[in-house]
């Protein structure tokens, strides 16, 4: 019985469009981060090249002053020469500048020092390193601190401290950031359109597929279909695979249309045949509960008497005989109903291509598990017989095959006619069966190796059935098997006359 769903929430347009999205989001963030990584490490770059050149310049400054003044190379010239050194960088330069002595203490300059101390840059020049920071006192302003270390002859005299403008190195930075991301999101913009518009010409056949579709499971539910859907389907124009999905979906409704109606038709027939087989079952339940009750009466009798009425004894052993004996005879006629060839049409047919209808019912298992199925017949084989009977036994020997085969091996399918008889072999490449194995492995229940394989659940009754089947057949079953892995099962029997 079919049951309504309820309507999906998301549809496959919704999760390629929230797809698309969140990847031309994530695009364009990653896009803006690598630029904004890229500027920053540009900026600084030019920015240390620029003090590199600055530092090397205020060394040779220092050391000519102090040769002009006729100095010594040495701090106590340096903090005479303070005002001199502040006032003539200051000229050069053009920018914030503060004298300082070795340990960071003001001497002379613009730049006075704050009053929570010396920054990281002037702890560093006081360690012996040159070192810079970046400070951002407004959206478009950048501050960059430079101290360094005045190093005369392999002697650090002091510490020299600049105050540079880079605003308008950081304004150009950031009017090119916003640029290529303005670019970019256009770019992201225009491309997630022409997709969402191109999935659309493509959604828009499945998404009536869909509705057409859900419209076929309420019209089996309600044991009807409009035939009319099938034709709006035909009619697709177009030529790619939606149009060819949408013409073979119509050929599919027409067949399943046609179907339904010999099903209903059908339906009255098997209503008859379940009766009837419910008054089979009981009648016979009725004949079976007769001698039961019987023997468990007398039973029961025999048990409360304990054999004082030797009379009564005996009449209840007779009865309990008499009764058991003919409840055996009614399950030995119940066991031979269920011989199915007894009552199914027995005619002359092509064993091979039976034997082709079967292996191309198990393709798909086998493709599973990477495996093929070739049928080789370079001529008929003429059976007599019940030819679903017969196709079972193939089918059973295919299926064997596919569970204790190897992956990526073909099974083979191959068939003769020698002196008035009809073989047909199954060939796959697997486990050994050893002598014992190829014995024992036609009994009932019984499986030669349950960890081998493929499936769970099987019983162990397939080839007793093929056997059972055979035999009504006055056929034989056999296995070969090879110590490279080669299994060969065989069924032998007599070749029909001419005509089949």
């Amino acid at each position: 019985m079919f049951r309504e769903r309820k309507p999906y929430r998301f549809g496959i347009w919704s999760r390629m469009a929230a797809g698309l999205l969140a990847v031309f989001l994530a695009g364009v963030f990653i896009l803006y981060g690598g630029i904004h990584t890229r500027l920053e490490q540009s900026r600084e770059e030019q920015i240390m090249q620029e003090l590199q050149r600055m530092r090397e310049n205020t060394e040779i400054y220092v050391r000519q002053l102090l040769m002009l003044n006729d100095a010594n190379n040495d701090e106590e010239s340096y903090r005479r020469l303070a005002g001199d050194i502040a006032r003539e960088l200051k000229v050069t330069g053009g920018m914030g500048i503060s004298v300082l002595d070795r340990e960071g203490g003001y001497l002379d300059g613009s730049l006075k020092m704050p009053d929570d101390g010396p920054g990281e840059d002037v702890r560093q020049a006081i360690a012996g390193n040159a070192a810079f920071t970046m400070t951002y006192p407004a959206s478009d302003t950048m501050l960059v601190y430079f101290s360094m270390p005045v190093v005369i002859e392999k002697r650090n005299i002091g510490i020299i401290r600049y105050r540079i403008d880079t605003s308008a190195l950081y304004v150009r930075g950031k009017q090119t950031e916003s640029l290529v991301c303005r670019i970019a999101v256009i770019v992201f913009g225009v491309i997630f359109l022409l997709l969402a518009f191109l999935m659309s010409r493509l959604l828009v056949p499945v998404q009536n597929l869909t509705r057409i579709t859900r419209q076929v499971v309420r019209d089996i539910a309600g044991e009807k279909i409009d035939m009319q859907m099938p034709a709006q389907l035909a009619n697709s124009r177009r030529r790619d695979e939606i149009g060819e999905l949408s013409r073979n979906f119509s050929v599919m409704l027409e067949t399943i249309g046609t179907q339904f109606q010999n099903m209903q038709e059908d339906k009255e027939r098997i209503i008859e045949l379940l009766g009837s087989r419910q008054e089979f079952y009981n009648n016979m339940t009725h004949e079976l509960k007769t001698p039961l009750t019987t023997i468990q009466g007398y039973a029961q009798l025999l048990e409360a008497d304990g054999g004082a009425d030797k009379a009564l004894t005996e009449r209840g052993l007779q009865e309990i005989l008499a009764e058991s004996t003919r409840m055996h005879r009614m399950v030995l006629q119940l066991l031979e109903m269920s011989d199915k060839s007894a009552y199914m049409e027995v005619k002359d047919f092509d064993l091979a291509q039976t034997a082709r209808s079967a292996a191309q019912a198990l393709e798909i298992k086998a493709g599973r598990y990477g495996m093929g199925i070739r049928t080789v017949f370079k001529e008929a084989l003429p059976v007599r017989g019940v030819e679903e009977r017969l196709r079972q036994v193939v089918i059973n020997l295919v299926d064997n095959a596919v569970k204790y085969g190897d992956s990526h091996t073909i099974i083979r399918i191959f068939g003769y006619r020698r002196d008035g008889y009809v073989v047909l072999a199954v060939q796959n490449q697997g486990k050994c069966l050893n002598d014992e194995e190829r014995e024992l492995i036609f009994e009932p229940f019984y499986r030669a190796d349950k960890v081998y394989s493929r499936e769970r659940g099987s019983s162990g009754l397939g080839l007793s059935i093929c056997r059972k089947i055979m035999e009504e057949h006055g056929g034989t079953i056999s296995a070969k098997s090879s110590p490279g892995g080669r299994t060969v099962f065989y069924i032998r029997m007599e070749e029909a006359g001419e005509g089949a």
